[in-house]
């Protein structure tokens, strides 16, 4: 296995950072497991369940542009949403789901608390989750091992276990119109609630179950037979209940589904369910990811090829066999694939990023010129990503623009919270830069951090 003694050496299509109030750890995803309560970040999935939620959104009245969607690597079932336009899904909602329908459900639901208005007065611990989230890429491990533990330590501050404490609990009015703006949502879309019917379903089962052997969801959204009663007669009066979802839903289930237990579940579990003989493109895809985490390269790169000789045109394959590559060392391979991956979904930020990374990883004075301009339109999607800034901090320092520089450390510090850094960092690129945007943007940040100081001295008498 190669050591990860480099600060780019980190894998970036599942990018993930465990986020807790008193600890911190950060791992690429190679032969080990995710740790429970990780934040990943993969650019399909996200995909996927936003084009599940998108049409949920314009039914709701909302904007499906501001939605945002995180998974975090916790085998319960549980949701949660912010006024951020964000929603939180647990991977074992997914993965103890048998259809797309049932996951549509609890989106719908979702947002339904969103449109509602249910988590308002929550704005700024909302917008705290969100930039967690977004700082879930490994910046955390990064920054250690370029030794600035302050930078590290800021991404402690966060702890999605203080996020999911102070998102995860409604009360029961909020829950039953939650309900009821769901269904309503999933009719005028013409889609079955039968998903979310079964969904309430397994939940009612657990309800004997003593509470610590509950799934989350039961402790943290008031559960009652009422709710599930009124899903069930909604279901049985709908025009829409034999209704399916579009059909690219489906492939895209399976395709996440698959690709989520390859990542996430012992690669023997995984080998048992998508055996050797299943020609499945969901079967071949989990297999490639169980060798690649085996540490079997040749295998995994001989299931990948075989996908991308049938679907060429598919980004994510690419974007796993850059994956693949980038983790072990093949730097020139890794980042024709992404480049590639990157050209077939051009809107898709966290595989740009993975381009870029793999760009910087290549360390040339062309490379590192691109990948500014890659991480440049990363920052238009990503703009509370502290570790794209980090990345082009690097990247142009390697440039000799150490003002740049200074002023790329300040806004990546300013992300996360950690202003006598922004301020120090500021400070640095206002005497660097000259006369200019750039200049004027550090003296706005060292105003900020300044500001920011000194509320927390005063709050802290």
């Amino acid at each position: 296995m190669i050591k990860r003694n480099k600060i780019l050496k980190f894998n970036f299509s599942l990018l993930i950072l465990l986020l807790k109030s008193l600890a911190f750890s950060s791992m690429s995803i190679g032969a080990q497991l995710i740790q429970e309560g990780a934040t990943i970040r993969d650019a399909e999935v996200e995909a996927t369940l936003i084009d599940f939620t998108s049409p949920i959104f314009q039914a709701a009245g909302l904007k499906p542009e501001n939605l945002k969607i995180f998974i975090i690597a916790n085998s319960d079932i549980n949701a949660f949403a912010t006024t951020e336009y964000s929603i939180f899904l647990n991977s074992g909602l997914i993965l103890k789901s048998k259809t797309p329908e049932q996951v549509i459900g609890v989106l719908a639901h979702e947002t339904g608390h969103i449109a509602g208005g249910h988590l308002a007065g929550r704005e700024g611990m909302a917008s705290k989750a969100t930039t967690m989230a977004m700082a879930g890429m490994v910046l955390g491990a990064a920054a250690m091992l370029a030794g600035s533990a302050d930078a590290a330590a800021g991404l402690m501050m966060g702890g999605m276990q203080v996020a999911q404490n102070t998102f995860m609990h409604y009360n029961r009015g909020q829950e039953g119109s939650a309900d009821s703006a769901g269904v309503k949502y999933l009719d005028k879309l013409h889609w079955s609630s039968k998903g979310f019917y079964e969904f309430m379903q397994l939940l009612e089962k657990q309800e004997l179950l003593n509470s610590e052997r509950q799934d989350l969801y039961m402790r943290s959204h008031p559960f009652s037979h009422d709710r599930v009663e009124f899903l069930k007669s909604h279901i049985s009066n709908s025009p829409y209940t034999q209704n399916n979802l579009p059909d690219q839903f489906y492939t895209s289930y399976k395709r996440i589904l698959a690709k989520l237990e390859a990542f996430l579940l012992p690669s023997g579990q995984v080998f048992l369910k998508y055996a050797q003989n299943d020609p499945s493109v969901e079967a071949r895809y989990a297999r490639a990811i169980a060798y690649y985490r085996s540490s079997k390269v040749a295998e995994a790169l001989k299931q990948i090829d075989s996908l991308i000789h049938d679907y060429p045109k598919d980004p994510y394959f690419w974007e796993l066999k850059g994956q693949i590559n980038f983790e072990n060392g093949n730097v020139a391979v890794a980042i024709q694939a992404y480049q590639q991956a990157k050209d077939l979904k051009p809107d898709a930020a966290l595989i740009r990023l993975s381009y870029a990374q793999a760009m910087l990883e290549a360390n040339s004075q062309t490379y590192n010129r691109e990948a500014i301009r890659q991480l440049n339109k990363v920052l238009q999607k990503e703009k509370e990503n502290p570790f794209i800034w980090r990345l082009l901090a690097i990247s142009h320092g390697r440039q000799k623009n150490i003002g740049v520089s200074a002023l790329c450390l300040a806004e990546e510090a300013l992300t996360i919270g950690k202003y006598d850094l922004a301020l120090n960092q500021a400070q640095r690129a206002e005497h660097l830069l000259s006369a200019g945007p750039e200049k004027i943007r550090a003296e706005d940040i060292k105003e900020l951090a300044e500001r920011e100081l000194k509320k927390q001295q005063i709050s802290s008498f």
